[in-house]
């Protein structure tokens, strides 16, 4: 097993970079190999960013895709092999199912629901900065500018440096990716680029191995926090309402004692001016909060009367 194992690794080791190892993973699938097919499609989706020319959409949605479809060649039913899918569909929306690799209905018909699903993502913003040299951003083969986007997930990320040499990576874009670092040289920020004019006229065929038009990315706006209007039952403003008027009466009434013990001329206890200020005081504040009582109690009543929020 030893001179397999060897043989098999060699041929993984040999598969090249990422379209040469799509090409003989897919190859092996065919020829009923899924252990030999899935290894080399694994490696196939490591080596995508070293590749030395801009992919394109359906290169590497098909990377993803037929991966997963080893694993089901093998028996293997897991549950991320389904957002692998979601993941294919929202690089490439218009991969089609390999119905010569497996030709499952059902699953091509989960696979279609899929599609229209994947249109819903949320964008993310790919962050290419408006100074940028000479230097061309690219999200799954299509070009990007500032202010762009695309649904939300991982994707492979790429630039052309101004010298022709490309770099690339994988990015879910939950970060900015670091656009000038990707490239190995010097950037000169402040050379802008020449507008490349549209032929109108022309009559160039879309690619059909291409991605999606990029999506134009709006900043939301910032979240605006509002209060909630506090509800509370007509029954319990009634019976605080109840308790702000026994509580206006007993202080009231407190106001009154104090206030026969200032008029008291016989109470030793003030038999001065400053003791007689305090006194006076003292009832002042009593008849205050028997007045604030009265005031809550009865706002609480009209409250419940109305049924007003607060």
């Amino acid at each position: 097993m030893s001179w397999l194992l060897s043989i098999l690794v060699c041929s993984v080791a040999n598969a090249g970079a990422g379209k040469e190892g799509l090409a003989a993973g897919r190859a092996a699938l065919v020829a009923g190999e899924p252990d030999r097919g899935g290894m080399l499609l694994i490696q196939a989706r490591m080596n995508l960013p070293t590749e030395m020319d801009i992919l394109d959409a359906q290169t590497i949605a098909e990377v993803i895709y037929l991966e997963t479809i080893a694993a089901r060649l093998k028996g293997l039913e897991r549950e991320s092999d389904v957002d692998r899918w979601r993941d294919a569909l929202n690089i490439f929306p218009t991969l089609k199912w390999d119905r010569e690799l497996l030709n499952d209905t059902g699953l091509r018909a989960y696979f279609e629901a899929l599609r229209q699903e994947v249109l819903q993502r949320n964008p993310s913003p790919t962050g290419v900065p408006e100074l940028r040299g000479l230097i061309r951003a690219f999200v799954d083969g299509v070009e990007h500018g500032p202010g762009q986007a695309v649904g939300a997930g991982p994707h492979l990320i790429q630039v052309l440096c101004p010298s022709g040499a490309v770099a690339g990576a994988w990015s879910d874009l939950d970060e900015t990716p670091e656009w000038i670092e990707m490239c190995a040289e010097d950037v000169d920020l402040s050379v802008v680029p020449a507008i490349a004019e549209v032929d109108e006229f022309g009559l160039n065929e879309p690619d059909p191995r291409a991605g999606p038009e990029p999506l134009v990315w709006v900043e939301p706006e910032p979240v605006k926090k509002v209060r909630a209007p506090l509800s509370i039952d007509s029954q319990d403003l009634w019976l605080g309402a109840s308790a702000m008027g026994v509580a206006a009466v007993l202080t009231y009434g407190a106001a009154l004692m104090a206030r026969s013990q200032y008029d008291d001329l016989d109470n030793t206890d003030l038999n001065s001016p400053s003791a007689l200020e305090a006194q006076r005081k003292h009832t002042n504040r009593l008849v205050g909060a028997s007045g604030g009582f009265i005031v809550l109690g009865s706002s609480m009543a009209v409250a419940a009367t109305m049924g007003v929020e607060f």
